[in-house]
């Protein structure tokens, strides 16, 4: 009998145990990032579908997801304008991009998707892609553009909803550069105010993303040949040339055909009269 409860008491703590511990083993799963790049040519679309784990939706976290850009792909800062007005995106990115330069002149950027996590989320950044010098070597130009990285931000009062476990570097603070479009580590300097917008800005930490991919993110940008740069300079300028004649000539006959016509007309006139 004695044994019997004995065993009993054990049982019932054993399950008081695993009950208790339920509570506390849950671990926030990395956040899921679906990336696709649609359509063809050199104007193309990222598309994002992000998916956050329970525990860190619905509080006031924000999320920045980095974008990196090589120096072939480019922005368009009107267009990016355009939907934020229309609050179709929220981003960070550089002021003023140079459409016009060529890859070979460009400098890489980033930009920065912002927003709360949600369970699921789509997000599209409309990119274009920069022609590339002449070549005598190929014939295409393979751009890759790297995959995205996360940054979550969360009030001092539900920091612990970033756990150690989802952090890549946890001995780490970001502080947001918006003017820069980047995120810079946090280095305290001697004299600088612990102002609460100084903590929030230097909160972030980047997580650790499961980013999944249906293709790589790659593109094919055709090249032009070096070698058929002055044929195809002197071909341009004598089509310019005799277009130019060829309107000219046209011009200088149908004026005379004009002429002629008011001609024929004042001779009517003159036999009427």
């Amino acid at each position: 009998m004695h044994s019997k409860g004995n065993n009993q008491c054990l049982l019932f703590t054993l399950v008081l145990g695993l009950l208790g511990g339920a509570g506390h083993c849950y671990v926030v799963e990395p956040p899921i990032v679906h990336v696709e790049m649609e359509k063809a040519g050199m104007h193309r679309t990222l598309n994002y579908r992000l998916r956050f784990d329970i525990p860190l939706v619905g509080k006031d976290c924000e999320y920045a997801l980095v974008q990196d850009l090589p120096a072939s792909v480019y922005i368009s800062t009107d267009e990016l304008d355009d939907l934020q007005r229309l609050k179709r995106l929220n981003a960070i990115y550089p002021k003023f991009v140079n459409i016009e330069v060529a890859t070979e002149r460009a400098q890489p950027f980033s930009v920065l998707l912002r927003g709360t996590p949600k369970i699921t989320e789509s997000l599209a950044l409309p990119v274009h892609f920069r022609y590339h010098a002449p070549s005598d070597k190929r014939l295409a130009a393979t751009v890759a553009i790297p995959l995205p990285e996360l940054y979550l931000n969360c009030p001092m009062a539900d920091s612990a909803l970033i756990e150690n476990e989802l952090v890549a570097r946890p001995d780490k603070l970001y502080c947001l550069n918006a003017p820069e479009s980047r995120f810079d580590e946090n280095h305290i300097k001697d004299g600088q105010p612990t102002t609460m917008a100084n903590l929030e800005r230097c909160n972030w930490r980047r997580v650790h993303v499961d980013c999944q991919l249906k293709m790589p993110l790659r593109a094919e940008i055709p090249v032009g040949h070096a070698s058929a740069y002055g044929p195809v300079l002197c071909g341009t300028i004598l089509l310019g040339w005799s277009l130019a004649l060829w309107t000219i000539i046209h011009s200088m006959a149908n004026t005379r055909r004009i002429n002629q016509r008011l001609n024929e007309q004042r001779l009517l006139q003159q036999k009427v009269k």
